[in-house]
């Protein structure tokens, strides 16, 4: 049974009179990354600041390893947690000063000191760089110093906001690894805000989709992917295309919408003549330049409108009566001759597809 390293209930929060966070329950289990990702402005790092115990919320209260927080623990507590701000502060002196500046002042050992500077200097491959000053280092340096600076103090609790939202695309990958691969050797329990759906997608053990100050969704990513519990999520984190449909049949668990002279399969439980909104996930659409002979229930005759670049994919878009997007690779795109204006077998199956109802935005079907 996972334990919870923090917990927060009934937490809502105000800023001159407006509300920006109403949410009745979260938590961090213990070795998790939660990664709490949401648009700008849907209250993450208000979020972090109160869970982190760095800022008072209005109303709620925040339990740290079981224990509730009050004035007279919360001290003891903060200093537990390491926040990491999205921007670089250093100390005077050289990098090997600012990694053990930490561990000086919490009077931990010269001997464990000398210790966790190896450890960390070897996990961030810092070795080159401790007798370097920090402001003759690059972004990408600076930033596996900072992260070193926060794991060397072996917190029990992390909290990291935006933390690879500045550096360049040839940094950012090779550091994200870097800090997961650390961060699972450790156990290192750790809470990342970010609006970046790819950073959130590879560091999460679990997510949080926070809209608007309120928790829409929260699960491993693939089940959020899978079944968003909204359209709201379903929007954010990227099923670009929903297709609004009237369902017009429904046998053995599997319903039968029709959109745009189209019909389409997918398994849900909603009733006939009920309206509702289909999401296709673009990597799960192919193409094919004849119609298969397989079991996928859902081919539709589409042309190509749009051809574009999405960081490691291709974008292509096509008119099938509604508009589908599909995710391929470069060398698939060249395989099957790609170009605006050809038309196309477009296959996807049922048990790939969500249905939400109109009447409610909620999700009314789960595949199996």
């Amino acid at each position: 049974m996972a334990i919870s390293e923090l917990e927060i209930r009934n937490l809502i929060h105000y800023y001159q009179g407006k509300r920006i966070l109403n949410i009745p329950f979260f938590n961090v289990n213990r070795g998790e990354c939660l990664v709490i990702l949401g648009p700008n402005g849907a209250g993450k790092s208000t979020l972090l600041r109160i869970a982190s115990l760095l800022e008072k919320p209005c109303q709620g209260e925040i339990l740290f390893q079981g224990i509730k927080v009050t004035t007279r623990n919360e001290l003891a507590f903060r200093r537990r947690m390491v926040y990491l701000l999205d921007k670089f502060l250093f100390f005077r002196g050289k990098v090997k000063d600012n990694l053990l500046y930490g561990l000086k002042i919490r009077g931990v050992s010269q001997k464990e000191q000398l210790k966790r500077l190896e450890q960390m200097s070897e996990l961030f491959a810092l070795q080159p760089f401790l007798e370097s000053y920090p402001h003759e280092l690059s972004a990408g340096e600076q930033q596996k110093v900072n992260l070193a600076r926060a794991l060397i103090i072996e917190p029990d609790l992390l909290f990291l906001d935006e933390p690879f939202s500045n550096l360049e695309p040839k940094f950012k990958e090779e550091i994200m690894v870097e800090f997961s691969a650390t961060r699972k050797k450790r156990s290192q329990t750790t809470i990342i805000v970010t609006h970046n759906r790819e950073e959130a997608f590879y560091l999460a053990t679990r997510l949080a989709i926070l809209i608007d100050g309120e928790i829409k969704q929260t699960g491993k990513t693939e089940e959020i992917l899978d079944f968003p519990s909204c359209l709201e999520v379903a929007s954010f984190i990227g099923q670009e295309t929903l297709v609004e449909g009237v369902v017009v049949g429904q046998e053995n668990g599997m319903l039968k919408v029709f959109v745009a002279n189209n019909y389409i399969y997918a398994f849900g439980s909603a009733k006939v003549g009920e309206p509702v909104r289909v999401i296709f996930r673009p990597e799960e659409v192919i193409l094919s330049t004849e119609k298969p002979s397989t079991s996928i229930r859902n081919w539709f005759w589409g042309q190509v409108v749009e051809i574009k670049t999405l960081d490691k994919v291709i974008v292509i878009s096509l008119d099938c009566g509604f508009l589908l997007k599909a995710y391929l690779t470069k060398p698939a795109v060249e395989e099957l001759k790609i170009e605006r204006g050809k038309k196309f077998w477009a296959g996807v199956k049922a048990s790939s597809l969500s249905a939400l109802t109109l009447r409610d935005g909620e999700l009314k079907n789960r595949a199996n």
